[in-house]
């Protein structure tokens, strides 16, 4: 959460158009940077790790991470966006919906170690090409969508042809018909 002094210090500076540069790193910038690092309880790694070190000795580079940290959580609360954690939760797959009047094809990934662990990552399937959605209204949306249809992964797998979990081609009538492999089915099932 944003102190009040160091939401007076960034806010006036933020271009909503770039993220901060090494070169817009002030002397009173870098101490915002500092500070809210010093204060910061949050779980996301990259913070977590520079909150580690001694902050005073951080980079020009560094403190311009944290800066366009503070940047984005500032343009979240000012478009209105719902926090990461009002996201629905939706399992690592593949997933077919029924969006915007058409049938869309989309990968989840949420990583649970590593630099990304924490963060979901969506993947629109057009074609033989993937785009990444990065958007928070429509990430929110795509996840929403998911989290609604039941029948979403299944679908992924008998409209493709390759499996909803591993993304595997569905080589017989079974797995087919239901759009998992059997491994998968096994491992998805076991209790």
């Amino acid at each position: 959460m944003l102190n009040t002094e160091i939401r007076n210090i960034v806010t006036p500076v933020i271009n909503p158009e770039a993220k901060f540069e090494d070169a817009d790193v002030s002397a009173e910038l870098r101490q915002a940077g500092i500070d809210y690092l010093t204060s910061y309880d949050g779980t996301f790694n990259y913070l977590v790790d520079l909150k580690r070190r001694n902050p005073a000795k951080l980079s020009i580079g560094q403190v311009r991470g944290v800066l366009n940290c503070i940047r984005a959580e500032l343009l979240r609360e000012a478009n209105g966006e719902q926090d990461a954690l009002d996201m629905p939760t939706v399992a690592d797959g593949r997933y077919a919906v029924h969006m915007d009047g058409k049938l869309r094809f989309f990968r989840v990934n949420t990583p649970a170690e590593g630099r990304w662990s924490g963060f979901t990552f969506i993947n629109e399937h057009l074609g033989d090409r993937k785009a990444s959605i990065r958007n928070r209204a429509e990430k929110l949306a795509v996840l929403t969508a998911i989290s609604n249809d039941s029948e979403a992964l299944a679908r992924f797998g008998k409209e493709l042809g390759i499996c909803g979990v591993c993304g595997r081609t569905l080589t017989d009538e079974e797995s087919r018909e239901l759009g998992i492999g059997p491994i998968c089915r096994n491992k998805m099932f076991v209790v």
